[in-house]
C-alpha cells in the first residue's frame, strides 16, 4: 500500500480546475516562460471590438493588406465608421495598423524587438503564431453569405489560434490562468473581466475567425504522464505494487513522477488572480505621456496629460519629443499611410527607447575573465544557469568556451534583458578570443602537460631504482660478482609484490622477516630514526625478544670489510 496514496494524490491533482473553480492553483517548482501582461496578443482590444459595429465590405479587402496579407485567407469584416466618406481601404488600413501595433508591442513585452521580426513569415512558429493571432483579432471574419453593407457581429478568434500561440511560444505561468477558454466560475480581472475566452471551436470554422487545418487531438501534459505511469505498473492490484515493480520500472517511475511535478498544477489555491495578471502591464510600461495644449497653446506647460501608445503616431508632436530622444520614427510598412515605430539607437531599447541595454563588451569581458564562475550570466540576469555554471566551474571549461564565442560573436538576446548593445567591435572579439584560446591551450597542453610528463618521468625513475635495488640485493647485478650485493640492503624495503610474487620471509618465525636478525650496522642506522621500518616495527611491537636482542645497542667493534676488499677500500 506504500504506492497507493501517491497514486491517489497524483490522480486527484490531474484536473484541479474542475474541483477549484474559484481560484488558480499554482506549481511552486515550475519555471515561468513568456508570462506577460496581457498574456494574449490583442487581448486589450477584444472587449471594445466585440461592442463595436461591423459590416460586410463592398469589396474584397485582402487586396489592401500588407502586414497581414499572409495571415488572412478569409473574407474580412470592416468596422463601421461614422465618416461616410471613408473608403474601404482606409478602414482596412486602420485595422491592420492596430494589428501591427499589437504585434510590435507584444514582442516588446516578451523582450523581443519588432524590427528584428519585421517579416514574421520568415521566422519560427512562435513569431508566426503571434502574427496570425493579432491579424485574426483585428481583422475578423465576415459571414460567408453576408451582403455588402450588412451589419454583422464581431467573430472572436477560434481557440486553436490561441492554443497555437501558447504552445509555439511555450507560454507557462505555473497556473491555469493562460487558458484560451476559461472554466466556469473563473474570469479575468479588470480591464479584462468581461472576456470569457476565445470561441470554443477549432479553425477553420464558420462561427469564429481563424485559418488553418484542424489538428488531431491527443493526450498531453498530466494525462499523458498518468498513462505512462500506469503503463509501467505490471500489476493492476493496488496492494504490494512496489514488490511487483521491476528495477527498470522503478527508475522510470521516478522519472515520470519528477516530470509530473514539473507539469502538474498544485492542489492548493494560490490566488484568485492569475500569475500573469499580477505582473505589471507592458502596455502601461511602454506608454507615452502626451501633454495636452493649454488654453494659451503652451503644450509643455500644460498640467493635463494623456497616455498613449507609440509616440510616432501622435500628430503634431515635435521630433525631439518622440522616442525619448534616443531614436527616430521609421515606417513599419511601405506607403504613405504606413504606421511608424521608434527605431532606437545602439544603447537603447523598448518601443519608446527608454531602457538602456546591457553592454556586450562588459558581458564578453566577464565571460573571458570570470566565465568559469558564471559572472557573465549573472550580469545578463540568467540566475539559474549562472548558478549551475558556477557550480560546475564552467561545465569543465566547455560551457565557458561556448559562452565566450556566443556572447562575443553577436549581440545576443536574453530572456530578461533583451538584446545586448552592439558595442563590441568584431575585430576586437576575434583578437581577444584567439589570444584567450591560445592561453587556454598553453595552460592545458603546456603547464599541465609539463607536470604530467614530470610525474611520469619521476615514477619511471623510481620504478627503475627499485628494480635496480632488488637486483643488487639478490646478487643479479654485474656488481654481485665482486660480492657487493648485500642481503641486508633489502631490509625494511617492500617485497616484490608489485611484480606479482611475494618474497619468502627469511629468519626465525618469531621475527618479522630479517629485522630482528639484522646486522649491527643496520640496527645502528635505525637508532632514533622514526622513518626507519626497523625502528617503527620495534617500537610498535614492544617485543621482549626484540628488545632484549639489543636492536638499538651501538656495536663495540668495527665490522670487518667485505671479502674482496682486504685493504679496507670500497671499490663499489
Amino acid at each position: 500500500m506504500a504506492l497507493t496514496s501517491p497514486i491517489i494524490i497524483f490522480a486527484a491533482c490531474l484536473s484541479p480546475a474542475q474541483a477549484l473553480v474559484d481560484g488558480f492553483s499554482t506549481n511552486a517548482i515550475c519555471t515561468q516562460n513568456n508570462c506577460v501582461n496581457p498574456i494574449f496578443p490583442g487581448l486589450q482590444d477584444l472587449q471594445g471590438m466585440s461592442n463595436s459595429s461591423w459590416t460586410c465590405p463592398q469589396e474584397d479587402v485582402r487586396q489592401h493588406l500588407q502586414f497581414c496579407a499572409g495571415a488572412v485567407s478569409y473574407s474580412v469584416a470592416v468596422k463601421a465608421s461614422q465618416d461616410t466618406n471613408a473608403s474601404v481601404r482606409e478602414l482596412v488600413v486602420k485595422q491592420e495598423q492596430m494589428a501591427s501595433e499589437s504585434y510590435f508591442y507584444h514582442l516588446a513585452g516578451m523582450n523581443l524587438e519588432g524590427w528584428d521580426y519585421k517579416n514574421p513569415s520568415e521566422h519560427d512558429e512562435c513569431i508566426q503564431s503571434i502574427w496570425r493571432m493579432v491579424c485574426n483579432t483585428y481583422l475578423p471574419k465576415a459571414p460567408k453569405y453576408c451582403k455588402p453593407g450588412q451589419a454583422v457581429k464581431y467573430q472572436l478568434p477560434c481557440q486553436s489560434v490561441c492554443t497555437r500561440y501558447t504552445r509555439a511560444c511555450s507560454v507557462e505561468c505555473c497556473d491555469e490562468s493562460p487558458k484560451c477558454v476559461l472554466d466556469n466560475g473563473k474570469s479575468f480581472e479588470a480591464p479584462y473581466d468581461d472576456f470569457r475566452g476565445y470561441y470554443k471551436a477549432d479553425a477553420p470554422s464558420a462561427e469564429c475567425t481563424g485559418s488553418g487545418a484542424r489538428r488531431a487531438a491527443g493526450f498531453s501534459g498530466p494525462a499523458f504522464l498518468m498513462l505512462g505511469l500506469l503503463g509501467l505498473l505490471p500489476s493492476s492490484s493496488a496492494q504490494g505494487l512496489t514488490e511487483h515493480l521491476r528495477p527498470s520500472s522503478r527508475t522510470c517511475l521516478g522519472a515520470v513522477l519528477a516530470l509530473a511535478a514539473m507539469s502538474l498544477q498544485g492542489c492548493d489555491i494560490g490566488s484568485t488572480l492569475g500569475a500573469w495578471e499580477l505582473k505589471p502591464s507592458f502596455l502601461l510600461k511602454f506608454s507615452y505621456t502626451v501633454p495636452l495644449p493649454s488654453e494659451d497653446g503652451a503644450a509643455s506647460l500644460s498640467p493635463k496629460k494623456v497616455s498613449v501608445l507609440n509616440s510616432c503616431a501622435v500628430p503634431g508632436l515635435p521630433d525631439s519629443m518622440k522616442c525619448s530622444g534616443n531614436g527616430i520614427c521609421k515606417n513599419w510598412t511601405a506607403g504613405s499611410d504606413a504606421i511608424s515605430f521608434c527605431e532606437c539607437g545602439r544603447d537603447w531599447m523598448d518601443p519608446e527607447c527608454r531602457t538602456r541595454r546591457k553592454s556586450q563588451l562588459t558581458a564578453f569581458s566577464l565571460s573571458i575573465l570570470l566565465g568559469f564562475v558564471g559572472a557573465d550570466r549573472f550580469y545578463l540576469g540568467e540566475l539559474p544557469t549562472a548558478t549551475l555554471k558556477m557550480a560546475t566551474l564552467g561545465g569543465g571549461g566547455i560551457w565557458w568556451a561556448w559562452d565566450v564565442v556566443r556572447i562575443g560573436a553577436a549581440p545576443i538576446y536574453t530572456k530578461s534583458q533583451g538584446r545586448l548593445a552592439a558595442d563590441l567591435p568584431h575585430f576586437l572579439f576575434v583578437i581577444i578570443a584567439v589570444i584567450w584560446a591560445m592561453a587556454m591551450a598553453y595552460f592545458v597542453f603546456g603547464v599541465l602537460g609539463f607536470y604530467l610528463h614530470e610525474n611520469r618521468v619521476l615514477e619511471k625513475a623510481l620504478l627503475q631504482a627499485e628494480r635496480w635495488h632488488f637486483d643488487m640485493a639478490k646478487q643479479k647485478s654485474p656488481h654481485a660478482k665482486r660480492g657487493h650485493g648485500n642481503p641486508e640492503d633489502a631490509l625494511g624495503m617492500p617485497t616484490l609484490s608489485s611484480y606479482r610474487w611475494m618474497a619468502p620471509p627469511p629468519g626465525p618465525e618469531s621475527y618479522y622477516g630479517t629485522m630482528a636478525a639484522a646486522a649491527p650496522e643496520v640496527k645502528l642506522a635505525a637508532y632514533k630514526n622514526p622513518l626507519s621500518s626497523f625502528f617503527s616495527y620495534a617500537k610498535a611491537s614492544e617485543d621482549p625478544i626484540l628488545t632484549a636482542s639489543g636492536a638499538f645497542d651501538r656495536p663495540t667493534a668495527t665490522p670487518p670489510p667485505y671479502p674482496d676488499d682486504a685493504d679496507g677500500s670500497n671499490s663499489f
